[in-house]
């Protein structure tokens, strides 16, 4: 087990107590240091240089700015884990922290739980950062910015004043988001008895989560150049990936999940392959894919991924979305959907429904998938699989029917 350096910063002095004493008692060779307040937690951290950062909401630096976003900005590296006492996971505090924060725990937590959430988080890092991801990611000419409409909804959000009327006007100016938001609310989809063809109401159908994750991927989407590969459909790849965003939150409520996690394995879902739109910027790299491919009959694109290069776009695609700041579940979903075991411990909730989705759909569609058994033995997943293949079948049939 590697040991870790961490932080922690907490008001509390019973809580800053109780985190000596937990890793004295479980990880007695990892180091930490506490602060209760921001501006000794960061006059720490220059000294430090932790692994991790464990803090309670709405900790505060010189000029009351924010914590979190200061460590994101100046230790981008450091995981921001958020151990907060407020309840409510749709509170104002906890909704606007999302964009600083890798994980969120609310309190009382119990240590084991804590510890392994450091754990599973470092091993994604780990992964992202692997040299030959990094090598990989070095030949490619660029990665995309988070687009700007993105940061214009984001922004809109946060205001308390802002009606889902105007964000849809948001949505209009662009005509691409525009036309791929009607295209999805007026398709079986959502099965509408009527057309709708005004983007705000298009939006208040959609809800906020859905119309965040259209914006990352039809961005990308609309960027990606034409795929000169036979096989390859960017057509085809929407509607996997629509597929794989609705059966993801089914799969993730079905496993008991909140209704934040539900859409965050839809978001998964939704941008579970945009490593393939990087990549298809890279000749060679798809060439020598094809060519492992045409070596071996049954094995998968991911497989010979992984044959010829030792990652695979799905790595590529998590580490886009780690730089861009999505939340921590999100990004190892994406990163791991076609090795979701690679991470210790127990598979998230939101990591096992975006596996099983794309699992599922990409059977239907008539690919030989290898299922990851070690996943399947978890929990219900085992009992639940059956009903999951029936409604990816569904699926399946109502995408060739329309």
């Amino acid at each position: 087990m590697i040991p870790h350096r961490l932080i922690f910063v907490d008001p509390d002095p019973n809580a800053l107590d109780a985190y000596k004493r937990l890793l004295k008692a479980l990880r007695p060779t990892w180091s930490a240091s506490y602060a209760s307040n921001g501006r000794d937690a960061i006059q720490t951290m220059r000294k430090l240089k932790p692994d991790a950062m464990i803090t309670e909401l709405n900790m505060t630096i010189e000029n009351d700015s924010d914590l979190l976003k200061a460590v994101q900005k100046f230790y981008p590296d450091v995981i921001r884990i958020v151990l907060s006492s407020e309840s409510d996971a749709q509170a104002e505090t906890i909704l606007r922290a999302t964009q600083s924060a890798h994980r969120f725990l609310a309190k009382p937590c119990k240590g084991e739980v804590l510890l392994a959430n450091i754990e599973q988080a470092a091993e994604l890092r780990k992964i992202l950062n692997s040299r030959e991801l990094r090598e990989l990611i070095s030949g490619m000419p660029y990665l995309p910015s988070l687009p700007q409409l993105y940061h214009e909804l984001i922004s809109a959000m946060e205001s308390p004043l802002i009606s889902v009327a105007e964000l849809g006007d948001i949505i209009a100016r662009d005509v691409s988001m525009t036309t791929r938001v009607l295209h999805l609310v007026n398709s079986a989809f959502f099965g509408l008895p009527r057309q709708v063809s005004n983007p705000r109401e298009a939006v208040v159908m959609l809800g906020m989560n859905v119309l965040k994750s259209l914006i990352l991927y039809v961005k990308l989407f609309f960027a990606a150049p034409d795929s000169k590969f036979p096989g390859f459909s960017l057509d085809d790849m929407w509607e996997h990936s629509s597929l794989t965003a609705r059966l993801s939150r089914e799969i993730a409520r079905d496993l008991g999940g909140s209704s934040r996690v539900q859409e965050d394995a839809f978001l998964a879902g939704m941008l579970h392959d945009v490593g393939k739109l990087l990549l298809l910027e890279q000749p060679k790299y798809i060439s020598s894919i094809k060519w492992q491919q045409s070596q071996q009959e049954d094995l998968s694109f991911a497989e010979a991924e992984y044959l010829e290069y030792s990652t695979s776009h799905a790595e590529v695609g998590g580490y886009l979305l780690g730089l861009w700041g999505l939340p921590d579940p999100v990004v190892e979903a994406v990163a791991c959907h076609h090795r979701p075991t690679q991470i210790s411990g127990e598979t998230s909730p939101v990591l096992a429904a975006t596996y099983l989705a794309n699992a599922l759909l990409c059977c239907k569609a008539g690919d030989e998938i290898k299922f990851d058994e070690t996943l399947l033995n978890q929990g219900k997943i085992k009992s639940m699989l059956p009903a999951w293949t029936n409604q990816a079948t569904r699926l399946h049939e109502e995408l060739n029917h329309n």
